[in-house]
């Protein structure tokens, strides 16, 4: 039987959306429990959460530093096995970097950085530690998508892929809700906070990410239109990215903040040469098979999304939501007790987004945001196709 592992979290306080659909996940699983936190923006903050959450008082922190000076320092039967980064994404570099300077293993929020030096110096230091590191992309918890992909890459369903559209409409940014208090649009607004993208990076990663998991298939080239709708925003709530993929097929990732009235999650279909299939997250229990022909079946299997939000918001808090994050997070812990043992795992088998995944989309990121960017005078305009190419890992 597998031991319980002892979870920290930075991040993810009382006012965080985020915060409670991990603990959420974590507790469903049964093999996990939080023991401590650094959970709030200011040291208050962080101690109001813990208090909430029950935790003892000692192992309550005001800092991320302070959490993982101190953790490293008990006993090994009792500090933190591995810490889940929920803070914003501009936080994501320093928080991983410092944990696995004090000997953590991570499980990571995307995005996995705010750009390509972050990348490459994280996937360096991760590769020199040797601690186990993933990112909390939930799709391979979905019981449909898993089997929409062994349809796709073992027994070739629907032929040899040559179209493939992703879409996550979102309509929860169609006001500016960061001058309003939401605090929650405030970070993702914010270029301090969220980064040089906001809704690339916020939901552009997806399409990509299950894009590139799901059909096997590999962006090789990018040509973009990102732009800030709503007056006053300053980063992008609206992003349209055209796509070559590696052996010749098209793709098309459409993601927007700004789609009025619009709560579906991420939808995907693939079209092949003999056929087509299309799964939604908003019924991530259903996977739609199209025939040649146009005849269409239905298969199910896995848990419905009940208890959508109701109110404005990001995506991500239903029942199937919360049931594939702890998929993933067991996945990850059944990986994490492979690396303590060093009995290693292949990157295939480990039902996360890992770090390989994690710089290649920092590497989508970037090709997209060079392509849209506006020439300086007298420089020419940036060519129609960006390549998205991951460079060398820079040595030590």
């Amino acid at each position: 039987m597998s031991k319980t592992l002892r979870v920290g979290i930075v991040g993810g306080g009382n006012d965080s959306f985020i915060g409670a659909v991990h603990r959420a996940a974590i507790e469903q699983i049964g093999r996990l429990e939080l023991v401590c936190g650094a959970f709030g923006s200011t040291r208050q903050s962080s101690f109001e959460t813990g208090k909430r959450l029950k935790l003892p008082t000692r192992r309550s922190y005001g800092t991320y530093r302070d959490m993982f000076r101190r953790e490293a320092s008990l006993p090994e039967g009792e500090r933190m096995d591995f810490v889940a980064i929920l803070a914003p994404n501009a936080m994501h570099y320093p928080v991983a970097m410092s944990s696995i300077d004090a000997g953590f293993s991570v499980f990571s929020e995307k995005p996995f950085t705010c750009n390509m030096d972050e990348a490459l110096n994280l996937t360096r230091k991760q590769q020199a530690s040797g601690l186990a590191y993933g990112i909390a992309m939930a799709y391979q918890g979905y019981p449909m998508l898993q089997t929409a992909r062994q349809l796709l890459l073992e027994e070739k369903a629907i032929g040899a892929i040559r179209k493939i559209v992703a879409r996550y409409p979102l309509g929860w940014l169609a006001q500016r809700l960061e001058t309003a208090g939401n605090k929650q649009a405030g970070w993702r607004t914010d270029p301090r906070r969220c980064g040089p993208a906001g809704c690339l990076i916020d939901l552009g990663i997806h399409c990509f990410y299950v894009t590139e998991w799901l059909s096997g298939l590999a962006v090789s080239e990018v040509c973009a239109d990102l732009r800030p709708t709503v007056p006053g925003r300053i980063l992008d709530d609206d992003c349209s990215v055209l796509a070559r993929f590696t052996g010749g097929a098209r793709g098309v990732f459409l993601a927007s903040q700004i789609a009025t009235g619009r709560h579906d999650g991420l939808s995907i279909e693939l079209m092949g040469d003999r056929g087509a299939m299309a799964w939604s997250q908003r019924e991530p229990d259903r996977l739609l098979m199209r025939d040649i022909d146009g005849a269409e079946r239905l298969l199910t299997g896995g848990n419905a999304a009940t208890d959508m939000l109701a109110g404005p918001g990001p995506f991500g808090s239903d029942s199937a939501y919360i049931t594939a994050l702890a998929a993933t997070y067991k996945a990850y812990a059944d990986y994490l007790d492979a690396v303590t043992a060093k009995k290693g795992a292949a990157a295939s088998t480990r039902g996360f987004m890992t770090i390989e995944d994690g710089l290649r989309s920092v590497v989508f990121v970037d090709a997209v945001l060079r392509n849209c960017a506006a020439p300086e005078d007298p420089a020419p305009p940036p060519p129609k196709w960006t390549p998205v190419v991951v460079p060398p890992i820079p040595e030590l």
